[in-house]
């Protein structure tokens, strides 16, 4: 039966790679790996995924940093289903499948680019500010399967020209976890760089095999609109991910769906500034506490001023 290899690093996307019976496969940071790890804590001859007839065997190869198996360092192991592999830090997933399974994976991916293709067609040249970044942040949810998230656009003064969010309480201050992910939305204006962040390599240092469909953690994704070389605004999603991490698909997703936002908002004349809250009541109950929109506009224009004082040239 065919084994499939999913890495989940803490920052950055999973990569998935499926692996068939009969042949052995050497994993390491050498650029001869059958499974090539581009990370500092792997070793060069890091492992061997060895097929025995019936079984995969993991045999580590005297790894500077070792190779561990639900917590456990190991010399050479039978792999289980769902067993975590930690190769001197990098965490992984092994699972056996079965051809319909990989087969059931290829027809997935076309799927979900079919859909990507279609949700693209449907942010067209002509709509309303409004109208084209609603359906830019609906698109970017459904997409990658996330839970919560915000479009904004804004001036280099700090100005927020247009904010849409969904999945947030009217009412609810920004939590731990969204202070978090505004860190990283403050680097990307920084930089321009998509950031990718999850919780898949703590879930690994669990140690312990997960039940059947235990296997879930949050996932952040950030990406910046861009005009030019200028960051003009950011895509911000969050979800309860299986594997608890955006694969390279997402990634490609997302930033296509960004870069061709972009061009349309490069047509767009925004008459007055937007601010909405999506599939929520904005009406305040009784002792309720600061609009969560007009927090996050507050951090976001504070970002926003800070990135553009560190670039603005001094005199």
């Amino acid at each position: 039966m065919p084994a499939k290899l999913t890495l989940y690093p803490a920052r950055g996307t999973s990569r998935t790679f499926v692996f068939r019976e009969g042949k052995n496969h050497f994993v390491g940071r050498d650029p001869t790996s059958d499974l090539l790890l581009d990370d500092p804590r792997v070793s060069a001859r890091h492992a061997l995924l060895q097929w025995t007839g019936n079984d995969w065997i993991l045999v580590d190869l005297r790894s500077k940093n070792g190779t561990f198996v639900n917590g456990s360092a190991i010399t050479e192991l039978p792999l289980q289903s769902h067993d975590w592999i930690s190769f001197g830090g990098l965490s992984a997933r092994i699972d056996r499948v079965s051809e319909k399974e990989v087969e059931e994976l290829l027809a997935e991916r076309a799927r979900r680019l079919q859909r990507f293709v279609e949700s693209r067609r449907d942010l067209e040249e002509g709509l309303a500010a409004r109208v084209l970044l609603q359906r830019l942040l609906e698109f970017a949810l459904e997409l990658v399967d996330a839970d919560r998230g915000f479009v904004f656009l804004a001036q280099p003064s700090g100005e927020i020209d247009a904010q849409i969010a969904a999945g947030f309480a009217p009412f609810d201050p920004i939590d731990g976890r969204l202070q978090s992910g505004l860190a990283e939305a403050e680097a990307v204006l920084r930089t321009g760089e998509t950031a990718v962040v999850s919780d898949a390599e703590a879930l690994a240092q669990a140690g312990r095999r997960p039940a059947s469909g235990e296997f879930a953690g949050r996932a952040l994704a950030c990406i910046a609109l861009k005009s030019g070389q200028r960051v003009i605004g950011l895509i911000w999603v969050e979800g309860r991910k299986e594997g608890g991490v955006y694969t390279e698909l997402d990634l490609e997703i997302l930033e296509a769906l960004a870069d061709h936002a972009a061009l349309l908002l490069n047509t767009v004349t925004l008459e007055h500034p937007i601010r909405e809250l999506v599939g929520v009541s904005t009406v305040a109950p009784p002792a309720a506490g600061r609009p969560f929109l007009d927090e996050l506009a507050a951090r976001l224009a504070a970002m926003v001023r800070d990135v553009g004082q560190e670039t603005r040239p001094t005199i």
